[in-house]
């Protein structure tokens, strides 16, 4: 049943202008970010560079796919509930033989596969200079890794705020409002280059700045599951409250 789903809302992706809107205008901006890289970067001499080629495409590069993602996750997840909400579809699959975590994993599942191609672009762009330039194929596969589970946390935020309103327009709000405080709550508090604060604990570029340096940790993967985790998890008992109205 999740797979049924989660291929609905993959067809019904596919044939709708938004998702390769939002893969059009991410591919033209990446594109023009990776020529600037480049060509900065071959304009330095060998004592003027200070960080490698693929530092410079992973921290510039990734880091702003990563915003891309932030936006683009909201927008293809408004009209998941808040679509069927508006419509009356939502009362079908609640009074469906359905239990309400596989409609939830199901749709989840098929938005992240959505939002993939997105978070395979920067990688797309930087392994177009293989053989033509020294590359650290680990670094770039950590920087997509992590890509990928920031994109599925903003995903689930997403899914949450469509969850709470029949308006898509006020769900991206409500998302966008999520994600935005998940990305500036660090600035509230002085981090020390020894421990991590709670305020910068909770800011997801936080935790994603360790995978673009190549740094798989543990902690940084489990802040990404656990969050994306605890979005389903609300997203599930707010439709629960729905069905029960």
């Amino acid at each position: 049943m999740i797979t049924t789903i989660a291929g609905r809302e993959i067809r019904g992706g596919i044939v709708t202008p938004l998702l390769w809107i939002l893969l059009g205008v991410a591919q033209v901006v990446l594109a023009w970010i990776f020529l600037q890289i480049v060509e900065d970067f071959s304009g330095l001499s060998a004592d003027e560079r200070v960080a490698t080629l693929t530092q410079e495409l992973a921290m510039n590069l990734f880091g702003f796919a990563a915003v891309i993602a932030m936006l683009a996750a909201p927008l293809l997840a408004m009209r998941i509930f808040s679509g069927e909400l508006r419509d009356g579809s939502f009362d079908l699959i609640a009074s469906a033989p359905v239990r309400l975590d596989q409609v939830v994993l199901g749709k989840f599942l098929g938005l992240a596969v959505l939002i993939t191609p997105l978070c395979l672009l920067p990688a797309a762009n930087a392994l177009m200079l293989l053989g033509a330039a020294e590359l650290d194929l680990g670094q770039l596969a950590a920087a997509t890794v992590g890509l990928w589970l920031a994109a599925l946390m903003f995903c689930a935020v997403g899914l949450y705020a469509s969850s709470l309103t029949a308006q898509p327009g006020a769900a991206v709000l409500v998302a966008f409002g999520l994600l935005l405080l998940f990305s500036v709550i660090g600035r509230a508090d002085v981090l020390s280059t020894q421990t991590l604060s709670l305020f910068g604990w909770l800011s997801w570029n936080e935790h994603l700045f360790w995978f673009l340096l190549g740094a798989l940790r543990l902690s940084d993967l489990a802040y990404f599951l656990f969050f994306t985790a605890c979005f389903l998890a609300l997203t599930h008992r707010r439709l629960g409250n729905r069905r029960l109205q």
